[in-house]
C-alpha cells in the first residue's frame, strides 16, 4: 500500500535557511572587517614612506651644510598630507666646529578649533536647542 501523504520537510529545510544565512552574513562581516584592515594597513604604509622620505631628505639637508650654524637651527621638511612636518633642531657643539641634533620630531601643522560663534542656532552636529530665554 502506498502512502499519499505530502511529505514535510520543515524542519531541516529551516536549518539549512538558517544555517545559510548565518555563513552569508559572516562572510559578508569577515569580508567588511579584511578590506578596511587593507585600507588601513595601505594608509600607514604610505604615512612610513612619506616619513623616510622626509627623514632622507633630512639628512641630505643636513649633510650637505657648508659650515655650522652659529645658533640653534630649524629645518622643517613636510611630508603627507601636508598636514605633518618633520622638524629638525641643530646647536652647535661645545666646540663649534661641528653640530649636535638637538630635536628630531613630527608635529601637526594644521589644527582644528571649535566654532565659537554663540549667536548661531546650529552647531557642528546640526540644529541645537534654545540656549536660554532671549
Amino acid at each position: 500500500m502506498g502512502d499519499n501523504s505530502p511529505r514535510t520537510i520543515g524542519l531541516p529545510m529551516l536549518m539549512t535557511v538558517f544555517v545559510s544565512i548565518c555563513l552569508f552574513s559572516f562572510s559578508g562581516i569577515a569580508y567588511s572587517t579584511a578590506r578596511n584592515s587593507l585600507e588601513q594597513s595601505e594608509g600607514l604604509a604610505e604615512r612610513a614612506q612619506n616619513y623616510h622620505g622626509a627623514c632622507n631628505e633630512a639628512e641630505e639637508t643636513l649633510a650637505s651644510l657648508e659650515s655650522v650654524p652659529g645658533e640653534e637651527t630649524i629645518f622643517s621638511f613636510p611630508f603627507g598630507t601636508a598636514m605633518e612636518e618633520l622638524q629638525v633642531t641643530i646647536a652647535p657643539n661645545a666646540a663649534g666646529d661641528d653640530y649636535d641634533i638637538i630635536s628630531w620630531i613630527v608635529s601637526d601643522t594644521a589644527s582644528w578649533e571649535a566654532p565659537t560663534d554663540t549667536g548661531s542656532t546650529s552647531g557642528p552636529q546640526g540644529p541645537q536647542g534654545p540656549t536660554g530665554p532671549s
